[in-house]
């Protein structure tokens, strides 16, 4: 495993990098513009994509939607595909988040449950909490990437050990500790208005002595666009 492992923690490995000139590499990133900047967003569109492979299971969750941070409504689909050996599974789930209540239904019946907390829903403010602290000389530049006709440039973040036990241990999705062996952590930057498109988290993980790698990319887009965000029907039938 240890050969996919190298490969899976280097964000678009498989990929073609744009090669960086020496003016390029001088650019640093001002941490606390960055996310200034970031905090500042009231509604964006949201993409991610969380890959789970290890030797039991491969598993695929993606969640695409719209956030508005200023009144904490959300509207999300969530796509999960298992393969476990030969059996494979694909559930799809659309969840809304409105006046502190989450609406979800898998096309048939609604369920309703309190929102435990408004960080679950609010990524870019999960990823704002991660660079909290940083300095400039904790941002390494590795390529510029494009997102849309947006060009941006990724760089790799050191992260204190704060930030690593409380954002990566014990979340493993289950009842059984995850312990992570090792990590990278990419943001992608509009350097020109020190504007966060997206950020790409990977990790070697062990839980219960089984180890897996897990990937998080996340992609921001569309900020302080209007959104419209109600329930396409009344769930309290249901």
């Amino acid at each position: 495993m240890g050969g996919v492992v190298v490969c899976l923690l280097v964000a678009g490995c498989t990929g073609v990098s744009t090669p960086l000139t020496e003016e390029s590499t001088d650019q640093r990133i001002d941490p606390d513009e960055l996310t200034a900047t970031a905090s500042d967003v009231e509604t964006y569109e949201l993409e991610v994509t969380r890959t789970l492979q290890s030797s039991a299971v491969n598993e695929t969750t993606t969640i695409d939607g719209v956030v508005d941070r200023s009144e904490q409504r959300a509207k999300l689909t969530r796509t999960v595909e298992t393969n476990v050996g030969t059996d494979q599974r694909r559930t799809t789930t659309d969840q809304y988040v409105i006046d502190g209540t989450q609406y979800t239904t898998d096309g048939n019946e609604w369920q309703q449950t309190p929102l435990n907390a408004w960080n679950d829903i609010d990524r870019l403010e999960n990823e704002v909490t991660m660079l909290e602290g940083t300095e400039p000389a904790d941002f390494e530049r590795i390529r510029t990437q494009s997102i849309g006709d947006i060009e941006t440039t990724m760089y790799e973040v050191t992260l204190g050990e704060d930030v690593e036990a409380d954002r990566f241990e014990g979340d493993g999705g289950g009842h059984v500790p995850l312990s992570v062996e090792e990590y990278v952590y990419y943001v992608l930057v509009d350097t020109e208005t020190d504007t966060l498109y997206g950020t790409d988290l990977r990790m070697e993980v062990n839980q219960g002595g089984n180890p897996a790698v897990i990937t998080i990319e996340t992609i921001v887009s569309d900020t302080d666009e209007p959104v419209d965000i109600t329930l396409p029907e009344d769930p309290t039938d249901a």
